[in-house]
């Protein structure tokens, strides 16, 4: 699982901050080097898109003086909502075999225009009860996307050595710090500012991904509503900070509304998932994500899902120095460092 080659800086671009990561392995684990988050202003994304590249790669130039970063690797992650993916089921063949029938059947894969997307896909192995069969995994990405990925890192003095997807991002995360049972399939569910990525795993595959229009910030709104504070103090007061002009029991309400909602669009898009997979069951489901600070949010999953709920800390498996870093800081901001940590996983030239 890990190789030779050196693990590049894991840099994280969501729509409320940026998140830097650096690990290494050590003894056969992983050792954390760096990590350091920092709020990025919220007129730089708009409808989850970049709207104001220049101030996130202020922000970005900020952190990384500011963790005394050397390396200019990095590995950042393309939004799944800028993404195409999908699992096919094509008859077996090899990867020449493979490689031409892509490049003369992508059309019918692919509801874009095939020369404005960049293509990858991958061999998953053969498919379940059917002979003579495998899945292949497509992933296509618009060009323009892309782009502005990789000039936004340039524009930020550091050197694009990986350009991954947030989905595969997360599973990686998890893969390499828990591990996927051999015989159950479980949902991962990132919950970020304005929206989370659910990605359905079976068996150690990543079967069914989806983008989620849920997310911390829509608590905030209600918050800033309903007691006209400011959105700062709505953010605080959704973190746990007690205020005496808020009303605890209308407070619960909106919380409680609003997280069951939540529920209801993660159900809706598991019986999708159910609908083409109607053989299989999940049993599990595991939070991720800045929304994980919410104080109960799982709390309130686990009793409006029919399945066991967990939070997932990917740094609560990573050796460290704890002369370096405070425990009970990275035990706070572990769950929302899932997916940097995926991408600080990999490696510069891997595909």
């Amino acid at each position: 699982m890990f190789g030779k080659k050196q693990n590049v800086i894991g840099l994280d671009i969501g729509s409320h901050t940026i998140k830097i990561l650096q690990v290494e392995e050590k003894d056969s684990r992983l050792k954390l080097l760096n990590l350091g988050v920092i709020p990025i202003p919220r007129e730089a994304f708009g409808e989850g898109r970049m709207t104001q590249p220049e101030l996130l790669s202020h922000c970005i130039q900020r952190l990384v003086s500011h963790l005394k970063i050397k390396d200019k690797d990095v590995s950042c992650a393309v939004s799944g909502y800028e993404v195409m993916i999908k699992k096919l089921e094509l008859p077996t063949m090899t990867d020449e075999e493979l490689r031409a029938r892509m490049q003369s059947e992508l059309r019918q894969y692919i509801p874009y225009n095939v020369e404005e997307v960049d293509v990858d896909y991958q061999i998953l192995g053969l498919t379940k009860d059917r002979l003579n069969f495998m899945d292949v995994l497509l992933v296509a990405s618009k060009k323009d996307s892309i782009r502005d990925y990789v000039r936004l890192i340039q524009s930020s003095q550091l050197q694009t050595a990986v350009l991954d997807v947030d989905f595969f991002a997360l599973c990686n995360a998890f893969e390499v710090t828990h591990g996927f049972p051999e015989k159950e399939t479980l949902v991962l569910l990132d919950i970020g500012a304005t929206k989370a990525l659910m990605s359905i795993v079976d068996r150690g595959v990543p079967v069914f991904t989806r983008g989620l229009s849920i997310g911390g910030a829509q608590i905030t709104e209600k918050i800033r509503q309903a007691f006209r504070n400011s959105y700062d103090e709505a953010e605080r007061i959704k973190l746990g900070e007690v205020s005496e002009n808020v009303s605890r029991n209308e407070l619960k309400d909106i919380f409680t509304s609003t997280v069951r909602n939540w529920v209801g669009e993660c159900k809706r898009a598991i019986d999708f998932y159910y609908s083409n997979y109607p053989e299989t069951k999940i049993e599990k489901v595991f939070l991720s994500g800045g929304s994980c600070n919410i104080p109960g949010l799982d709390q309130v999953f686990q009793e409006n899902m029919d399945m066991m709920v967990k939070i997932f800390n990917p740094l609560a498996d990573i050796t460290y120095d704890s002369k370096v870093f405070d425990p009970d800081y990275l035990n706070h901001l572990g769950p929302q460092m899932a997916i940097v940590l995926g991408l600080a996983l990999r490696k510069a030239n891997e595909k």
